[in-house]
């Protein structure tokens, strides 16, 4: 999947923009479209006790859809939902200690350079006409992703990285793994690369890249 393809299926994950996607092909004319879209806009900003109430207020069907898409394609979000009941979807109760304050903890990925402005050259900033193109992450995916690429994950602490061995962590991921091109987590280096890319581009002041 290419960036601008990954922008067009709405979504920040496969569960989101799998959900996404069959709410166009059924339609808007469809009874079920309002609900698989409201459905994919809450688990994109991980609003689960919203998502659980909306789900559990909707007719058995997309109820069902919606619950097998994000227990299929993100069974963490699925256990944190549901916990480890068994059984019938459409019978499950959701969990009592959802939240919807998750996405309030994440990240963003951002270009950085040094702030012209202090004269000891300590300070990071970033353009103040960078657009942002990649979606919003929580600090838990951020780790995974840079971990999956061989980066630290532990970006909280450790700040940013060169932009130019950024690139060359996800390049070395996108070629040692073309047989996985298909999947989400292939999708997901392949984004950040490209946008990696354009920031060095649009921005050539940017030496540094990482989550904020």
């Amino acid at each position: 999947m290419r960036f601008h393809e990954f922008q067009k299926a709405q979504g920040s994950t496969l569960a989101v923009r799998t959900i996404n996607r069959y709410a166009d092909e059924i339609g808007k004319d469809s009874m079920d479209y309002d609900m698989l879209k409201k459905s994919a806009e809450l688990l994109d900003k991980q609003m689960l006790k919203s998502l659980a109430q909306h789900i559990m207020n909707s007719d058995t069907a997309p109820r069902e859809y919606v619950m097998k898409k994000i227990a299929d394609h993100d069974p963490e979000t699925f256990k944190k939902m549901y916990g480890d009941q068994e059984g019938y979807l459409s019978i499950m109760k959701p969990m009592k200690n959802l939240t919807d304050g998750e996405i309030e903890e994440g990240a963003d990925f951002y270009g950085y350079y040094r702030d012209p402005k202090d004269p000891e050259g300590k300070t990071m900033t970033y353009p103040d006409d960078m657009e942002f193109k990649t979606p919003h992450r929580s600090n838990a995916n951020a780790r995974m992703f840079l971990s999956r690429i061989g980066l630290d994950p532990d970006f909280e602490n450790t700040g940013s990285t060169p932009i130019d061995d950024f690139l060359k962590a996800t390049d070395k991921y996108l070629r040692m793994n073309v047989s996985d091109k298909d999947s989400n987590e292939y999708d997901e280096v392949e984004m950040y690369h490209i946008e990696a890319n354009r920031f060095k581009k649009e921005h050539p002041e940017i030496t540094h890249v990482g989550f904020n």
